[in-house]
C-alpha cells in the first residue's frame, strides 16, 4: 500500500471511530408528561435511562444487549467496508499507472 493510501486509510479510520463513538453515546431526550427518558444509540436504541414516570422520579437504566451488539457490528462493519474500498482504489490506481502489484 502506498504512503498516500495509508494516510487516507488512517484518517478515515480515525474519523469513522469518532463518528461511531458519537453515534453510540448520543442521547435523545423524550419529555412526555408522564414519562421522561433518554434513549442512547444510533442506528438502534440500545439503552434507555428513565428519569421520571407518572409515579414520580426514578433513576432506571435499561440495556438491550442484542441492539448493542448490532450497533457495534454496524459501526465496525462500516469501517471494514470503507477500508476495503480504500484498498481497492489503491489497487486500481496502481493498475492504471502500470505499476507492478
Amino acid at each position: 500500500m502506498s504512503v498516500r493510501y495509508s494516510v487516507i486509510a488512517a484518517i478515515v479510520s480515525v474519523v469513522w471511530a469518532v463518528i461511531a463513538v458519537v453515534g453510540m453515546t448520543y442521547g435523545t431526550t423524550y419529555n412526555w408528561p408522564d414519562y421522561v427518558h433518554v434513549n442512547y444509540g444510533i442506528p438502534l436504541v440500545f439503552a434507555t435511562h428513565t428519569l421520571d414516570t407518572i409515579a414520580g422520579p426514578v433513576d432506571k437504566w435499561s440495556l438491550d444487549l442484542g441492539s448493542l451488539a448490532a450497533n457495534l457490528a454496524f459501526w465496525l462493519a462500516g469501517m471494514v467496508i470503507i477500508l476495503l474500498i480504500v484498498v481497492y482504489l489503491e489497487g486500481s490506481s496502481r493498475r492504471l499507472r502500470g505499476s507492478p502489484s
